[in-house]
């Protein structure tokens, strides 16, 4: 009996092995499907709602209930996870709430059932706080640059291949396709994490207190960090997640299938710099990379509404309006993905390990402020003044980014040490 028993330790202790080593893969299968539950529908999102009766202001209204949820929530759901010293029951709860969400777009397609929606999809993406320090935990300290950057690079891939089979579906088998599909993906997601060991840190060392989250909230390079990303946030929230769709339907005559390769083409883009943001900031620091790409991504903003102009003007025909909109939108992808991997990296390595999640939690309610004043301040001045307006104020934000970072004090041997990689 004591042989069968010793057997048996024996046999699952190499199964916990097994699994432990597959881990760090399996959860990257999880952190696609988060992605793709979230995205297979964004490229429509803003059409299907303007076609069930919203306004433009509604429409600012619903996208910024995403960024809402995440403002408010973030910093709980990443206290909560230092707490417990837990990351995968928030990562489970994140999935459930993004596939309720996708469905309740089907099933309350009215402007308040849209807005619902939104809300509930923005509470499942505060998942991202966590799934960020439960990957890392994974991983050596002096590989977690790395480890969120390849992170990142699952995150974009999943992002640019819903959006793009999102806008085909749509096009294809009708406006409820992607809705669908992401539900599919949350409920895949949540079988996979429960087969993921999770690497214990046990809970904090010292309970969570106000002091301590101030404490943390307040370290200086953690908000100069998490403010840049929130401006960058602004744009992308404005545009291609936001109103660029809009634009490209009501102005260039896009259909379905082209906004979903508008949408996946800027990021891939995205996906790519952030691929190669680690490599960039450590061979020519922090300041100028990120400086660069805050210009670059506002003059491609601010060229939105000349896309039709220039195309004439460069002696295009009028069909090739769309093509130029996908380049300007590829090259600000770019920009975008240099920005949120350097910044995010940044943000992670500025507190101790026990504080991370609570950290991470800061940051990205801080970031999601752009995600929240993005659509809701452009939705605004479009019914207002136009839909011009908002991408050139978009532009004028992303001016604001760069000059931020001209004038205020980083070390710079700090942000080179921070993203080297391993």
């Amino acid at each position: 009996m004591v042989i069968n028993s010793a057997a048996a330790a024996s046999a699952l202790r190499q199964r916990l092995s097994r699994r432990r080593r597959f881990s760090p893969w399996l959860f990257q299968v999880v952190n696609f499907c988060f992605w793709i539950a979230l995205y297979f529908y964004v490229p429509i999102l803003p059409v299907y709602a303007e076609r069930n009766g919203a306004s433009l202001t509604v429409i600012g209204v619903m996208l910024s209930a995403y960024g809402i949820m995440q403002f408010l929530l973030r910093i709980p759901v990443g206290v909560g996870s230092d707490l417990l010293g837990r990351r995968r029951p928030f990562v489970i709860a994140g999935l459930g709430a993004a596939g309720l969400g996708a469905l309740w777009f089907v099933w309350m397609p009215a402007p308040p059932g849209l807005i619902f929606a939104r809300a509930l999809t923005g509470i499942g993406a505060c998942a991202w706080v966590v799934i960020t320090v439960m990957y890392a935990g994974y991983f050596a300290p002096a590989q977690v640059t790395r480890a969120v950057a390849i992170l990142a690079v699952t995150n974009g891939l999943g992002q640019a291949v819903a959006t793009f089979i999102g806008g085909a579906a749509a096009q294809s088998w009708g406006w409820h396709t992607p809705f669908y599909l992401s539900a599919g993906a949350a409920v895949v997601g949540i079988v996979v994490v429960g087969l993921c060991v999770e690497a214990r840190t046990g809970p904090a060392v010292a309970p969570v207190t106000w002091r301590r989250l101030v404490a943390v909230g307040t370290h200086p390079q953690l908000l100069l960090v998490a403010g840049l990303a929130a401006v960058n946030t602004y744009v992308q929230f404005t545009t291609i997640y936001g109103f660029t769709p809009v634009f490209a339907a009501h102005e260039l005559g896009a259909n379905r299938a082209d906004l979903g390769l508008l949408t996946a083409v800027s990021v891939l883009s995205l996906m790519a710099a952030q691929f190669l943001a680690p490599t960039v900031v450590n061979r020519f620091g922090f300041r100028g990379p990120t400086t660069a790409s805050f210009l670059l991504n506002a003059a491609m903003t601010a060229a939105i509404p000349l896309v039709p102009a220039l195309a004439l003007g460069i002696g295009l025909r009028q069909t090739a309006a769309l093509p130029l909109l996908i380049l300007t939108q590829s090259i600000a992808g770019l920009a975008r993905g240099l920005l949120q991997t350097s910044l995010m990296s940044q943000s992670i390595l500025a507190v101790p390990s026990t504080e991370r999640a609570t950290a991470m939690g800061v940051f990205q309610a801080v970031y999601a402020s752009g995600m929240l004043l993005g659509p809701l301040v452009g939705g605004r001045l479009a019914d207002a003044v136009g839909l011009n307006a908002l991408f050139w104020l978009a532009g004028l934000m992303s001016t604001v980014g760069a000059v931020v970072l001209l004038r205020v004090t980083l070390p710079e041997t700090t942000a080179r040490r921070s993203t080297t990689p391993a």
